[in-house]
């Protein structure tokens, strides 16, 4: 640090020629020309940063990438990462932030050799970051600009200044911007792979200061060719294209509000290893192979909102004073899906291939509440070339209860052969055709006390139903040839079943 300068009356504090090292000591890999921070005397009062300034000049930063997603500075993300993490969210309270003349040199150490990146004239003005109700002088506008290895850009910011206008907007637009060139630059700890994505995106940042402040996102977002695989390379995901239409995204607020969300042709490719594993809990969990160690297990505190649907338990103050982020979609659109099935946990190895996906689903919302969001779905399921399965189902969900109608046609039983060689020797075959129904509904601490649950069958039809030995030396048992034997059931029906659960019970 070359100078230290504070005004205890003002609080303001100004640091010049700050430095920082690399990790062997032999380079530096920060330099900062000055740093100028006005606090407030709000912030005592607050317990909380109140800045009226945050203004940075000349940064002067390098970073190395060491190849497979290591960088030379993993040794401090991973002593960040092992901070304690808290309940409560951050409060601050920071305005007029401006970055000066900033540059970055960025290293690839790759097999052929060193490639270098460089940023020069960086310049990033925000009028505002407060997750706090304080409103203070405004006097920069929303403005992103640099130079990326020669290359020139710049957001065009509107309106200002604030003084007068109390708003600012910024727009960004990005036309197929391919991201494979940068995807070696991920992080190696990451626990899925992108393998590949095209972004397009029209955006809109809206600083605003009124009675409150507010910093909204608007426009769309557009996601096409993606690609994922888990950490050992096995391919997970794939969706031709996911465009998002972005009503009033407010990340301080944590307030998401999407107009509609439209997934064309995603492919799932699901999976269970010998030892159970699913390769989503692989993925999930950062695991970077299929072993079978014990996963960790992660308490999560409910959110104080009742949403859940469950009465007469009081969360606790830590969880009280987390807000929950609130997500509410218009329309959900999911057009010609798949999924393609693997387990090797069972003796045959079970496949199943789920095609044609169709899923619609309005007003949805979390948390959940009295308003009920509805969907309806359908899919199909090829078996051995003979007539592919129907699976149709629709229904809705609220806070407090949720109705699900599902519809099964041509469903052969040996789908599931794999599974039912787990729980009895013979073979079965047959067709399955049927309806059912299924609600939900919460108690009440006045008239219902206990949860509900009532599963109807309005009709359920299985044909051509037999039950076959595999083929076996002629030295069998007598039950052995009773199975052999005996004759195909034609049709067997069942219509009106109720079934009642409680909660309770």
């Amino acid at each position: 640090m070359g100078a230290v300068a504070f005004r205890p009356w003002s609080l303001e504090l100004t640091l010049s020629n700050l430095s920082i090292a690399t990790a062997d000591g032999k380079a530096k890999q920060l330099e900062v020309a000055r740093v100028y921070v006005d606090a407030e005397l709000e912030s005592v009062l607050r317990l909380a940063p109140v800045l009226d300034a945050i203004t940075v000049d000349a940064p002067t930063g390098q970073l190395t990438h060491l190849g497979d997603g290591r960088y030379d500075v993993d040794d401090i993300i991973e002593h960040l990462s092992k901070a304690p993490a808290s309940d409560a969210p951050l409060q601050f309270a920071l305005y007029n932030l401006t970055l000066n003349a900033g540059s970055v040199d960025f290293y690839d150490h790759t097999a052929s050799g060193v490639r270098q990146h460089s940023v020069r004239g960086l310049l990033l003005t925000v009028p505002f970051l407060s997750t706090l109700e304080s409103k203070r002088t405004l006097k920069v506008v929303p403005r992103l600009a640099f130079t990326l290895n020669g290359s020139s850009f710049d957001t065009a910011a509107q309106g200002t200044p604030f003084a007068n206008t109390q708003q600012g907007e910024a727009s960004l637009k990005i036309s197929q911007l391919d991201l494979t060139p940068y995807l070696p630059y991920l992080p190696s700890s990451l626990p899925v792979r992108l393998q590949s994505a095209v972004v397009d995106a029209d955006l809109r940042l809206v600083f605003a200061q009124a009675t409150q402040q507010k910093l909204a996102l608007s426009g769309m977002l557009k996601v096409s060719g993606l690609a994922v695989a888990t950490a050992a390379g096995a391919h997970l995901l794939a969706v031709e294209s996911v465009v998002a239409q972005l009503a009033d995204v407010r990340p301080l607020e944590q307030i998401v509000q999407l107009t509609s969300v439209e997934i064309n042709a995603p492919m799932l490719y699901g999976a269970r290893n010998r030892a159970g594993r699913l390769n989503l809990a692989l993925a999930s969990s950062g695991a970077a192979n299929g072993s079978a160690d014990t996963p960790k297990i992660v308490a999560i505190k409910p959110a104080a909102t009742g949403a859940s649907g469950i009465k007469g338990s009081k969360p606790s103050a830590a969880a009280t004073s987390a807000k929950p982020w609130s997500l509410s979609l218009d329309r959900l659109t999911l057009r010609n899906g798949a999924v393609a099935w693997t387990d090797d946990s069972t003796q045959p190895q079970a496949r199943l291939n789920v095609a044609d996906l169709e899923l619609k689903a309005r007003g949805l919302h979390w948390p959940l509440t009295a308003t009920p969001a509805t969907f309806e779905g359908s899919g199909s399921v090829p078996f051995k070339g003979k007539k592919t399965a129907q699976l149709a189902i629709k229904g809705e969900v609220a806070d407090l209860l949720a109705s699900v109608q599902l519809g099964l046609a041509n469903v052969e039983l040996g789908l599931a052969a794999p599974y039912i060689a787990q729980l009895m020797h013979p073979a079965v075959e047959g067709v399955l055709d049927g309806e059912l129904n299924a609600r939900w509904e919460a108690g009440t601490q006045a008239s219902k006390p206990a949860d509900t649950l009532k599963v109807t069958i309005p009709r359920l039809a299985l044909r051509d139903f037999a039950m076959k030995m595999p083929k076996a030396p002629a030295a069998t048992t007598n039950a052995e040839r009773a199975f052999a034997e005996m004759p195909r059931l034609k049709l067997l029906e069942i219509t009106g079943a109720l079934m009642d659960v409680n909660a309770k019970a």
